[in-house]
């Protein structure tokens, strides 16, 4: 087994997540759920500067994750199914990672996993499309939306009209896009499935054009390994499969023949589900990544996507932006795609997709601020001027802004 493979395997096993220490209520009730294991109230001192999540503790690791936390400082609240929460300071947390590592069989693996969830928000390398690069982490990158389906839930779907579905990529880059992806099956709620020859009839004319036209990566989004093959074939250079890898069992393999083709990896799920909302999230992804890592797709060609409105209810969904944080250990670049969707209209009393905009933006800049890479909308425009304005705040201030001399006196 390759250390890839172990690394990836022990992630899934002991499901690691950065606790939100902005929102209490999330560390709160994740020390309730140890069925008593700790007290719900214990949310002073070091708690309050760290938390990790933990699963999957064997029980002859449990005596030495409690000492080593301890011994540096922290504290070790854990269930006896194995679920743990760590509390310190993050330098206490790293520390204690390091005695783990350095112990036995029983425990290096656990210390390994804990170092590579506290280190999973260190810089990101550009992410390769082909022949180009999409830098991560100076700017927040757009993906502009292209529906080739004529039954779109934003109403802006072009199937069969290539050239309106150019004149649109070509309107979203020049609106700031810096990739498009084309999608040629509806993924709203109820809508019909589509077969593949008929989804190939739809995206295939608008990537072969688009490739040959746009100074941006395309990608295609699909759950289909046949039309990800196709769809590389004539010029995406990134498959954005709303299954993560464990939909189509041959979407893996298409994707490890192909090293210079990015992937996005979404989660999604059948059902509403009534556990623990991030945990499941951030466990399935990690089946994403296991997968990935048994195909030997290296995850630095990885971006992961919680799948906002996908097999959530819209409750579930703003828990999503809440508890963003808690997936800040996964160690790949993020994707949120909130554009139009439903919940935003929810939360607006109604208000149908084409006034969404103002909503989408608001989780755009949240997402951003808890450590986005990169948001999927329709209404590029107005998005980009928002995020620039983020991204000033949040990134770097603009040279033109740092230079600009003060406006002079007022009142």
């Amino acid at each position: 087994m390759s250390t890839t493979v172990a690394a990836a395997e022990a992630a899934l096993r002991y499901n690691i997540r950065p606790l939100t220490p902005r929102v209490p209520e999330s560390l709160r009730h994740a020390l309730a759920r140890l069925d008593g294991a700790g007290d719900p109230d214990v949310l002073t001192g070091d708690a309050a500067l760290g938390a990790l999540g933990v699963e999957g503790l064997h029980p002859d690791q449990v005596g030495a994750l409690r000492r080593a936390v301890e011994a540096e400082g922290g504290r070790a609240v854990i269930a006896p199914d194995g679920r743990a929460v760590l509390l310190g300071p993050s330098t206490s947390l790293a520390g204690a990672a390091r005695r783990l590592a350095a112990g036995d069989r029983t425990t290096a693996d656990l210390g390994a996993a804990l170092a590579a969830a506290l280190a999973g928000r260190h810089p990101r390398p550009a992410l390769r499309c082909g022949e180009r690069r999409l830098e991560l982490g100076a700017s927040t990158l757009i993906m502009g939306v292209v529906n080739a389906t004529p039954d779109s839930f934003s109403g802006d779907g072009v199937a069969g009209d290539v050239g309106a579905a150019v004149a649109l990529a070509e309107r979203l880059v020049a609106d700031g896009a810096d990739l498009i992806d084309v999608g040629g099956e509806s993924t709203r709620p109820g809508s019909a499935p589509v077969n593949a020859p008929a989804e190939l009839r739809r995206v295939l004319p608008v990537l072969e054009a688009l490739a040959r036209r746009l100074p941006v990566p395309v990608s295609v989004d699909t759950r289909k390994a046949g039309v990800a093959r196709a769809a590389i074939a004539a010029g995406a250079t990134m498959v954005n499969d709303v299954w993560g890898l464990r939909g189509d069992p041959q979407m893996a393999p298409v994707l490890a023949a192909h090293p210079e083709v990015a992937l996005v990896a979404m989660h999604n799920r059948r059902g509403h589900g009534d556990g623990d909302l991030m945990a499941e999230v951030a466990r399935d992804l990690r089946e994403s990544l296991l997968v990935a890592a048994r195909h030997g797709i290296d995850d630095g060609r990885l971006v992961l996507d919680p799948g906002f409105g996908f097999g959530k209810t819209p409750a579930q969904n703003l828990e999503l932006l809440q508890r963003w944080d808690e997936l800040g250990g996964l160690g790949c670049p993020l994707l949120l795609g909130p554009s139009r969707k439903s919940t935003i209209g929810l939360v607006l009393g109604g208000a149908p997709p084409d006034q969404r905009v103002e909503g989408t933006l608001a989780l755009c800049v949240i997402a951003v601020a808890a450590g986005v890479e990169m948001v999927r909308v329709h209404d590029v425009a107005a998005v980009r001027r928002g995020l620039r304005v983020a991204d000033a705040v949040l990134r770097r201030i603009p040279e033109a802004v740092r230079l600009a001399p003060s406006p002079g006196p007022t009142g």
